[in-house]
Order: structure tokens, then C-alpha cells, then sequence
């Protein structure tokens, strides 16, 4: 974590006159990046404010970032997400934080299966859209056992996410280009989530992600709800096997306890919009306030019981993630 200024930093070095000399950029994200695998998104946000008062090349860095991405909001929010959930819970929470900009939003469940979403065994899935989608799901379904399949990164957070977390770790090496292919904010966003993590054996990321589909699985089979977005960070590619795993493992003890399978659409969550109306600039929140006069419309669609897609697509995890991101389209999602 970035020191907090000493007095032989700030009025130069003590019987000498002379400033201590300053770190490089480097150096400071560095520190960055320490305080957040030491402390979460909390340390990440005091090292930031921090970093910002003391080093002239990290505010000339942050100015020129700031231009499209308002990165102070973001680690402020952050930051209080992880303290509301635990002390809202992860429902509670998600309200109180699309309260603040504020992000107007509406639900629309299926005229069947409702019942089932709130309160049954179910896996909840379909494209992630924004930074606001795990929220969104939060929000709307309104369960105290919802958990989500996400990125190591996001359960390192603090222990109030990770608690409703089961992290999945990257592959490979993540580059700007394929963090994501929706944009130049997405994909910068994505790159630096990605840099916080370190670069496991391949072998050893394949073990962690099998052990936690299977704690998924189990969150799962013991009652609760699961949100994953099985999407590959390039649109065109097929969805991830995650899924099918975890449907192909449910599917063996079903007939002793219905599980669900819920696929959702969000419109309307503008990744633009959402930072307009964190942006200092006048303009720019009023431009993303037009963006969002229109609530975010969160669609659920009608639950499936896990044995009829097997019985379907087979109990092959790709050709269950395949059969599964078809009927997604088809539905028009």
C-alpha cells in the first residue's frame, strides 16, 4: 500500500532541505496493486486517494484516465458494496447502491415459474452486459442465498463478496483485445481487473476451477441460487463449459429435488451511461441521466428443470453449454 506522506516527503528530508525523491509510476501501481491483494477494494481505495495526494505523475496517469473512466466513484462504490452486503445482505445491498446515481430499473418475471426463482434450487444465467448485471440479478430476484460463479478478482474484493462468490480463474494471459470485444472502456476495464491476479500453473487453475463449480453445485443442490454468465469474453465464441459442468453434475441427483434452470436478459444497462453519471463533468451526467430515463428492464425467463435439458442435449457439459446458449437466442435474449 502507498505510504501516507511523511514529513521529510513533504517538506524535504530532514537537516538536508531536500524532498525525498519520488517514486516512478511503476513503482506507485505497484503499491496499487499490493494494497489490493493485502486488503481488498478497501486498501485499493485508501492506497488510490493516497497515491493521488503524493505522486505528480500518478494524478498526470489518473487525470488522463479520468477522461473515460471515473475511477474514484468506482472504487468508492465498490468499496461500499462490500461493507452493504454485509451488513444488508446481498439483496439489501444492490438496492441501496442502484439508488445512488440513481439507475431507475424495473423486473419482469415469467407468468410461470416465479415461485421457483425466489425460492427453489436454480442456476440463473445469460450474458453478462455490464458491471451493473450481478447487481441487477441481486436486486430483482430477492433471495438471501444468492451466490455467483465470478472472476477471482471479484471475490478478492473483501470477505463480505467473497463470501457469495465461487471464483474462477483465467486460463491465460489476458491481453487489452481480448478482455473484451465490446468497446474500448469494457476491454480497459477488463485488462486491469485481469493484472490483479497472478498467473497460476495451468494445471493448478483447471484444479481450482473444478473445486469451485463443484462448492456451486453444492450451493445449489442444498437449496440455494446461483447466478453465472457463461458468455467467453469474445461474442464470438461459443459459451464456456462452466455451465454445462455444473448442470451435467445437478442432473444425477434431480429427481430427489427439482433444479432450476433460469435464463435472464438485461436492456438498457449502458456501460457509457452508468460512468456518465459517475463522471465529475456536468455535461456528462446529464447526458447519461437521458441515457437512463428509461428504466433497465431485467426479463426473466421460464425455469427448466435440469433433467429435461439433459435428456435433450446429453450429459456432455459442452453440448449441454451449447444446447443451452441456442435455446438463449432463440428465446430472442
Amino acid at each position: 500500500m502507498c505510504d501516507r506522506v511523511s514529513k521529510s516527503e513533504d517538506s524535504g528530508e530532514a537537516g538536508t532541505g531536500r524532498r525525498a525523491p519520488s517514486r516512478s509510476l511503476r513503482q506507485e501501481l505497484r503499491r496499487l496493486n499490493g494494497a489490493f491483494d493485502a486488503g481488498g477494494v478497501e486498501a485499493l481505495h485508501d492506497a488510490h486517494l493516497d497515491c493521488l495526494h503524493r505522486s505528480w505523475r500518478y494524478r498526470l496517469l489518473f487525470g488522463l484516465v479520468r477522461l473515460f473512466l471515473p475511477i474514484t466513484p468506482l472504487l468508492t462504490i465498490t468499496k461500499d458494496l462490500e461493507r452493504l452486503v454485509g451488513e444488508l445482505g446481498v439483496h439489501g445491498a444492490s438496492r441501496a447502491i442502484l439508488a445512488r446515481p440513481p439507475v431507475p430499473w424495473e423486473v419482469e418475471m415469467p407468468s410461470r415459474g416465479e415461485k421457483e426463482i425466489r425460492t427453489g434450487p436454480m442456476i440463473v444465467y445469460g450474458t453478462h452486459g455490464s458491471i451493473l448485471t450481478p447487481i441487477l440479478l441481486a436486486a430483482a430476484i430477492d433471495r438471501p442465498d444468492l451466490k455467483m460463479v465470478a472472476s477471482d478478482y471479484i471475490a478478492k474484493l473483501g470477505p463480505n463478496i467473497a463470501g457469495c462468490s465461487f471464483p474462477v480463474y483465467a486460463a491465460m494471459r489476458v491481453s487489452v483485445k481480448r478482455a473484451s470485444d465490446k468497446g474500448l472502456v469494457p476491454r480497459a476495464m477488463g485488462w486491469i481487473a485481469s493484472k490483479s491476479a497472478g498467473r497460476p500453473e495451468l494445471d493448478a487453475v483447471r484444479q481450482r476451477n473444478r473445486e469451485s463449480l463443484s462448492r456451486a453445485a453444492e450451493h445449489v443442490r442444498q437449496g440455494g441460487g446461483l447466478i453465472i454468465a457463461p458468455e467467453s469474453r469474445n461474442r464470438r465464441e461459443p459459451w464456456r463449459t462452466g455451465l454445462g459442468t455444473l448442470v451435467a453434475d445437478l442432473a444425477h441427483d434431480a429427481a430427489c429435488r427439482p433444479t432450476y434452470l433460469v435464463p435472464w436478459s438485461i436492456r438498457g444497462a449502458s456501460v457509457t451511461a452508468i460512468f456518465q453519471v459517475l463522471s465529475r463533468n456536468p455535461l456528462a451526467r446529464r447526458l447519461g441521466a437521458r441515457r437512463f430515463r428509461r428504466p433497465v428492464h431485467v426479463t426473466f425467463g421460464e425455469p427448466m428443470r435440469v433433467e429435461r435439458v439433459v435428456a435433450e442435449a446429453g450429459d456432455d457439459p459442452r453440448k449441454i453449454a451449447a444446447y443451452l446458449e441456442r435455446d438463449y437466442h432463440g428465446r430472442g435474449f
